[in-house]
């Protein structure tokens, strides 16, 4: 089972707000991004251009809740991605665009 810290809170609104999180599990370590909306609607983001997408085009997220509960298990129990995973990850797909931008 994770262990999750709430590291920091950032307002938008009075009811609207993303909540930053770290999950720990042994010594693999994620940083993911709650955006919390009047305690009603949680949508979680792997990472900070993910939920950048969605402030900015409203491109949903594929995980989100209703409920704070399934949230907490959802954190509580989800595999780790180490940070060093999620930048392979933009990286590679930045590589993969450098041959269009170049055009």
């Amino acid at each position: 089972m994770n262990k999750i810290t709430l590291l920091n809170i950032e307002y938008l609104r009075p009811q609207r707000r993303i909540e930053t999180y770290e999950l720990l599990l042994k010594d693999e370590k994620e940083i993911c991004y709650v955006y919390n909306f009047e305690d009603k609607y949680y949508r979680y983001f792997r990472t900070i251009r993910s939920l950048t997408n969605y402030l900015k085009d409203r491109i949903e997220p594929k995980v989100k809740f209703k409920e704070k509960t399934k949230l907490t298990d959802y954190l509580l129990h989800k595999s780790i991605v180490p940070i060093e995973e999620i930048h392979k990850e933009l990286y590679s797909a930045e590589e993969l665009l450098m041959p269009i931008c170049e055009n």
